[in-house]
């Protein structure tokens, strides 16, 4: 248990920054942020692997059971992504 909380996303940034670097098969670290106001055009340039790729998406606000509450969507292409974010953003969960 942390004395302080952090994301997810700066938690495996550090796993994988400090940790990951002497394993025998070097994993990417590959994370893209997404809002209510993301340009998808912009994101896609910045981040070409989303074309690419098979995704999983979940919302990273220290919420516990985010399965179980459905919040987890997992082996999506980025049309699908955005497809569950439509259903899921500035939606409040109980």
């Amino acid at each position: 248990m942390s004395a302080k909380a952090i994301s997810e996303q700066t938690g495996k940034e550090f796993l994988y920054k400090y940790i990951c670097t002497t394993a025998a098969v070097q994993n990417r670290f590959c994370c893209a942020t997404f809002t209510a106001d993301t340009d998808w055009d912009r994101l896609t340039q910045d981040h070409p692997w989303l074309l690419t790729e098979r995704l999983v998406v979940k919302p990273d606000q220290l919420i516990k059971r985010r399965g179980k509450l459905g919040l987890v969507a997992v082996d999506l292409h980025l049309e699908g992504i955005q497809e569950w974010l439509k259903s899921h953003l500035m939606t409040e969960i109980t």
